[in-house]
């Protein structure tokens, strides 16, 4: 969200690191999926209370009988797909291959099958459950741990992007970046609540739950889904809501990607695209702790039109920042006059910058993109990241100093690595939802910390190890201030304990949908339900 007192200086100003994440100024989510994990306990009994009990799926799962594929397997595949189905082979592979986060590079799956419609799916869910090759399916190609790539079949949702309109409500193709969502609603005068990264895909950010800039007035991007299509684990295609399906409907919203099915289009409410006014500033590092505090104070209190974070960042060997910025459902003078309540809490800034803006130039402003062709589909440095909810605010000072250390601390090691702290407001119409009524379960948090740690492509393993170490200590040393949750958009292998992490008391529920709907676990990586 770094930006320069001038409106011109915001993509040369925003720092590598927030890029390598994919986000301007939200550190936002992404989409997860693939390959092994223990099952759930089995139920005979997949309903809950209040909502149709499902028709359960007859999920093929693993068997003896199933080999690996071979050549002629394989070329009845692309057959059978209207997509492409992209082998090593193909002079195309190399592209096809490689996902959002440089990170994961060295992957090699199988094929990459480009599905078009979902029959397409039904085809690749087909062929997993007929041979040994693991599935993995990816939209964006965001998940931070690397699961929408691996070794064997990608499925991928890219090309279902279309998106229409009718009346107030939208339906979106599982492929569609979400630039691609803000120009198309923009032009009805109409968006949903999203986040920030312009590649990001729509299904990876919603099934997740999904915050974003506007999350605190509209909600997550979860709460305005009405529907879904779903290819299921046996090759049904369903329509999901609350009316039909309503237990799976209730488990997409928050713990769907990867886990149920393959999601090919989503159905959403939308809201009105008003003007906005966005701000950035900046403080001498020196008052670093004093701004934690005083903007914890102020963005609580805030109205629920106003969404803002505080980001600490800095290089190893260079000085860190202490930086905030926000968006305002409304104009300017209103947006300076909540401003001076942070800046009398937190003293004089160094910069400040509050622009009126149309709601795409906002999305566009907060993407760091200088128009929305420009917003790129990938990053050049690796990235791994972690994260925390936080229940009451303000923090204790000594959370607050723990945080300042840690950026120090990272700023104080050799050259070659990133890192940063971002703290984004969460509580308005987030919290006005109770944690059973979807499979978000984390409304009673009021912040939500991301940290992330990040190096140049060609950085020695030495350096990418003092990176990953000082976020495994950033994050152990904020843990006792935390909450237990942790954000199942931001995936995190470290988590020893990610069912209750991600799902809390929503995970007993996720485990009998799970069953009623892939009882084989066709459906599965190291962290699905």
């Amino acid at each position: 969200m770094d930006h320069d007192t001038s409106d011109t200086g915001d993509t040369a100003r925003r720092t590598v690191l927030l890029r390598a994440a994919g986000l301007a100024t939200a550190l936002l989510p992404v989409a997860a999926c693939d390959d092994g994990a223990p099952a759930p306990a089995r139920s005979s009994s997949p309903s809950s209370p209040g909502l149709p009990r499902p028709t359960p799926s007859r999920s093929p799962g693993p068997s003896a009988s199933r080999r690996p594929p071979g050549p002629a397997d394989w070329a009845a595949l692309a057959r059978d797909l209207d997509g492409e189905l992209v082998r090593p082979d193909s002079p195309d592979y190399d592209t096809a291959r490689l996902p959002y986060n440089p990170r994961f590079r060295s992957a090699r799956p199988a094929a990459v099958a480009y599905c078009k419609r979902p029959e397409d799916v039904r085809q690749a869910l087909r062929f997993g459950s007929r041979f040994t090759t693991a599935l993995s399916v990816r939209g964006g190609g965001h998940c931070y741990a690397g699961w929408s790539t691996g070794s064997g079949l990608v499925i991928d949702t890219s090309e279902m992007n279309d998106i229409s309109v009718s009346g107030t409500t939208t339906t979106i193709g599982a492929g569609a970046r979400l630039m691609d969502v803000y120009q198309q609603l923009a032009g009805r005068g109409a968006t949903i609540p999203a986040g920030s990264c312009p590649s990001v895909g729509i299904a990876g950010l919603a099934l997740g739950g999904g915050h974003g800039v506007v999350s605190r007035a509209y909600g997550l991007t979860c709460d305005s889904m009405t529907g879904a299509e779903v290819v299921l684990a046996d090759g049904r295609v369903a329509e999901v809501s609350a009316d039909h399906h309503g237990d799976l409907f209730w488990a997409l919203r928050g713990a769907g990607h990867g886990n149920f099915g393959v999601v090919t289009s989503l159905r959403f409410r939308t809201h009105p695209a008003a003007d906005c006014a966005t701000f950035w500033m900046s403080w001498p590092w020196s008052r670093a702790r004093a701004v934690l505090g005083a903007w914890q104070e102020w963005a609580s209190a805030a109205p629920d039109e106003l969404w803002s974070h505080v980001t600490l960042l800095t290089t190893t060997g260079g000085a860190p920042r202490v930086t905030a910025g926000g968006l305002l459902l409304g104009g300017v003078t209103e947006l300076e006059r909540q401003l001076d309540g942070l800046v009398g809490r937190a003293g004089p800034v160094t910069s400040v910058t509050t622009v009126s803006r149309s709601y795409l130039d906002a999305m566009v402003y907060m993407a760091g993109c200088a128009e929305p062709s420009s917003c790129s589909g990938a990053t050049e440095k690796p990235y791994t990241a972690r994260s925390h909810f936080f229940g009451a605010t303000p923090l204790p000072d000594a959370a607050n100093r723990a945080l300042v250390a840690q950026v120090e601390r990272m700023s104080g090691l050799p050259t070659g690595g990133e890192g940063s702290v971002q703290l984004t407001a969460l509580g308005g119409a987030v919290n006005r939802v109770g944690p059973g009524e979807t499979a978000f379960v984390h409304r009673d948090s009021a912040l939500l910390a991301q940290y992330i740690a990040g190096w140049e492509p060609a950085t020695a393993g030495a350096v990418v190890a003092r990176c990953t170490e000082w976020l495994d200590d950033l994050h152990g040393a904020l843990a006792p201030y935390a909450g237990p949750g942790a954000y199942q958009n931001y995936t995190d292998p470290g988590l020893k304990d990610w069912r209750t992490a991600y799902y809390g008391a929503n995970a007993t529920r996720l485990a009998r949908v799970k069953a009623a709907y892939d009882p084989g676990r066709l459906f599965r990586y190291p962290q699905a339900v």
